[in-house]
């Protein structure tokens, strides 16, 4: 016997206050329909539209969203959602959605995000990268890029890439910098806000320690987010001093390795 429409918004309820689609991805039709008007987006199909929402669901995560209060409220033809999403520092309204029913099946999902919100989780996704610097946590900074990230170093010394792709490269280069010095803190950090809420402008000094010598570089980030990940970055810094620095460690007065 099919679910009433009250039993299935209840599941849908369940699903997103926790950010998870299991408790209802059964409940799609086969051809449903997932779609994001603001964003025209468009996805067929149950088992796209499962992924999609199980995405959404784990972007949201990694941006530091803990759960979302939702209301539902029933219609003549199905019911909608209305979601307060939980983040780092406070709540805020994230999206409405309007569900239609069929003999027990949700057959479309049209979801209004607010796409104001996006610079909020810019800003949460920021945070999270400072916080992984300052802690030293190397793998959880790479897991905030994209895996197809671009990042750029505009100010590079020759010989030193000023464009490197992807989340694994960017990881193992986090990986080799960690055997070589130690991020203790974060001071002076500003955030700017821009006119696309997924780009924001961050300055910021780290303080670090090296073969018993403690520094301090100051740094400024062009962070671009989408879906809850730096997928594009520009990071200016000092890399001259940074190379002298080097040269005054390496026993061989070099800055190789």
């Amino acid at each position: 016997m099919p679910l009433t429409l009250a039993e299935i918004a209840a599941l849908v309820r369940d699903g997103l206050s926790t950010l998870d689609v299991t408790p209802f991805a059964s409940l799609f039709a086969a051809d449903a329909v997932f779609e994001v008007p603001f964003l025209g987006q468009r996805i067929e199909g149950r088992d796209a539209v499962v992924a999609a929402l199980t995405e959404g669901g784990a972007r949201g995560r990694a941006a530091g969203l803990t759960g979302a209060r939702v209301t539902t409220t029933l219609t003549d033809s199905g019911f909608v959602v209305e979601l307060v999403v939980s983040g780092p520092e406070a709540e805020f309204p994230s999206s409405v959605g309007i569900l239609t029913v069929s003999d027990g099946e949700i057959t479309s999902y049209r979801d209004y995000p607010n796409v104001s919100a996006a610079s909020k989780l810019t800003r949460a996704v920021f945070d999270r990268f400072l916080a992984a610097s300052v802690e030293n946590h190397w793998d959880d900074l790479a897991d905030l890029y994209a895996e197809d990230v671009t990042l750029e170093l505009p100010f590079a010394l020759p010989g030193v890439p000023r464009v490197t792709k992807g989340r694994e490269e960017l990881r193992r280069r986090f990986r080799a910098a960690a055997g070589a010095r130690r991020i203790t803190r974060a001071e002076n950090v500003v955030v700017h806000e821009t006119a696309d809420p997924a780009v924001l402008v961050a300055e910021f000094d780290l303080h670090q320690e090296a073969r018993g010598t403690a520094f301090a570089v100051s740094y400024v980030m062009v962070l671009t987010v989408r879906n809850g990940q730096i997928t594009h970055s520009r990071d200016y810094t000092d890399t001259a001093a940074a190379a002298e620095r080097l040269r005054a460690w390496s026993p061989a007065g070099s800055t190789a390795g």
